[in-house]
């Protein structure tokens, strides 16, 4: 009977709470605390009841009671990660009301670093690679903020919806794809733990030491003029300035060997001085690192008083096969390049037949034909014209050549380009390190996977969700021979994203001469 009326005398008292008739006769202060692990914590509780028999703390550490009005919960070095501390009130009636005092218990984290995942030493432009934040013994984690930085430049926001009061180790990924500009440039993640209002300010933060990268990319010109004109007989000096990482070999070549020839590099700078120029002339310059190599033509035009008549020159396109290294001095000497490829270049699908003519305006040789590993012809006499024919082209590395023997004893030749592709055998999505439904506001990694795929410089991986694009990510590697490789994208899907369905594209640009549209295959699609 007695807890009947002591339940009854709750209830009634609810009752009252509800229609403001009476105040709830427990006050904490403060209502809320944020404590730094290891540190000290007090808290008053206080009624204004006059209509009770006592008051107190449970709690596993610092409890007290009992007679009072004000009773203060206090502990000296608090480090239960799971404490919640309780005021307590017995009033007249038996009855006994309680309010917990919200604690959040942290902690910094002992480490913060950055490191490239599956990656070391220089990065090549254009490529992704993935950083990674390893943060050591962190609480609690729903309230750590994982900030990104390039330099002082904010690059994203990594939070956890994960509820954890003890420490843990969490890591947080960044997808970069570094151009040449950022070379040098310092990477920084940051665990900053935003307690709120009550926690500290500003928040407690560890950052890491910079991550320095170093960016490789494939040579480039400078502006420069690709038309110098000369008086003859004067000097004359060629700029070929380039920049590249690693800085390119250059080498000067031309058709037309020609006076007093003089390198002269100064950083990026390469001149190369020519004395008593005489004839018309192309140079071509070429520079090459281990991620490329190009080429540019600078045309020197002679101003020649009439009654000479200079023979001009093609400015045809030349090859390394046609060029001869500029001697230290030579005697002037003027061609016409005498060969022409139809096509120019060729992109051919593995297993697919190809065929090249290879034609000359030259009535001035003894023959012509191909040299190659498939589909090479002898010297043929009397012809200006032969075939290159390949009825299943597999080789990777082929390179055909054509040649002509010219009667001074000359062998000319061109070399034909060739792109040899092959669409990928499978494209597949996954989702890395993790299986089973996706929890809001959390990060996770897709991963393509393409099986066997060539040429993977000319490989486009277009991300989409739905319909919607959301990435593409290239390749500068040069590689002609099949490859498998795979992409990555960072997602964090918000609730709106449920039943959503991810997909990869691998698309092979292969420029003008290819087909068109571009050759694609698409995985099956990913519902999250």
């Amino acid at each position: 009977m007695i807890s009947l009326q002591r339940m009854l005398g709750l209830l009634m008292l609810m009752l009252m709470l509800l229609h403001g008739i009476v105040t709830f006769p427990l006050e904490l202060n403060p209502p809320r605390v944020v404590v730094r692990y290891g540190d000290s914590v007090s808290v008053n509780c206080s009624t204004s009841s006059t209509d009770h028999e006592g008051m107190g703390w449970e709690a596993t550490f610092g409890g007290s009671g009992f007679d009072v009005n004000v009773v203060t919960w206090t502990v000296y070095n608090l480090t239960d990660w799971t404490i919640e501390p309780k005021c307590y009130i017995t009033l007249i009636d038996g009855q006994q009301l309680s309010i917990v005092l919200p604690v959040i218990l942290y902690k910094t984290p002992d480490r913060v670093s950055i490191s490239v995942l599956s990656h070391s030493g220089p990065m090549v432009e254009g490529t992704q690679y993935q950083l990674q934040c390893d943060i050591q013994n962190i609480a609690p984690l729903q309230n750590l903020v994982v900030k990104w930085y390039k330099g002082n430049e904010p690059l994203d926001n990594v939070t956890y919806s994960s509820v954890s009061k003890r420490p843990e180790d969490v890591s947080a990924t960044l997808m970069i794809s570094p151009s040449r500009d950022d070379d040098g440039d310092q990477y920084r993640c940051r665990a900053e733990l935003d307690l709120g209002p009550e926690g500290p300010q500003p928040h407690p933060t560890v950052t890491s030491e910079p991550l320095s990268i170093t960016v490789h990319y494939a040579p480039e010109f400078l502006p420069g003029n690709d038309i110098v004109e000369v008086s003859a007989g004067s000097d004359v000096s060629l700029d070929c300035s380039a920049e590249g990482n690693p800085p390119p070999e250059l080498r000067w070549t031309n058709n037309t060997a020609e006076g007093n020839a003089n390198e002269i590099t100064v950083g990026r700078l390469r001149t190369l001085n020519i004395s008593r120029v005489t004839a018309n002339a192309t140079y071509n310059c070429t520079v090459t690192n281990s991620l490329g190599s190009i080429t540019k033509q600078i045309h020197v035009l002679v101003d020649v008083p009439p009654q000479q008549h200079p023979t001009m020159l093609s400015t045809a396109p030349s090859t390394p096969e046609t060029m001869t290294t500029l001697p230290g001095t030579a005697k002037p000497k003027l061609v016409t390049f005498p060969l022409e490829l139809n096509p120019p270049r060729v992109v051919v699908r593995y297993g697919d037949s190809v065929s090249v003519n290879c034609s000359t305006s030259s009535t001035d040789h003894d023959g012509m034909g191909w040299e190659a590993t498939f589909g090479g012809k002898r010297l043929e006499e009397h012809v200006n014209v032969v075939t290159w024919t390949v009825d299943n082209l597999t080789d990777w590395t082929i390179e055909p050549k054509c040649y002509i023997n010219l009667i001074d004893g000359e062998q000319p030749s061109i070399v034909l380009p060739v792109i040899l592709y092959k669409t990928p055998d499978s494209v597949s999505i996954s989702v890395l390190s993790h299986s089973g439904p996706m929890v809001e506001g959390t990060q996770y990694q897709l991963q393509c996977d393409i099986q066997n795929i060539a040429p993977l410089q000319n490989l486009v991986v277009k991300w989409n969700k739905g319909n919607e694009p959301l990435d593409n990510v290239t390749y500068s590697s040069v590689s002609k021979r099949p490859e498998d490789v795979s992409a990555t994208l960072m997602i964090s899907p918000s609730r709106d994203d449920d039943g959503d369905q991810y997909r990869c594209r691998a698309e092979l640009d292969l420029g003008p001469e290819g087909p068109q549209p571009h050759p694609t295959v698409t995985s099956e699609p990913l519902s999250i």
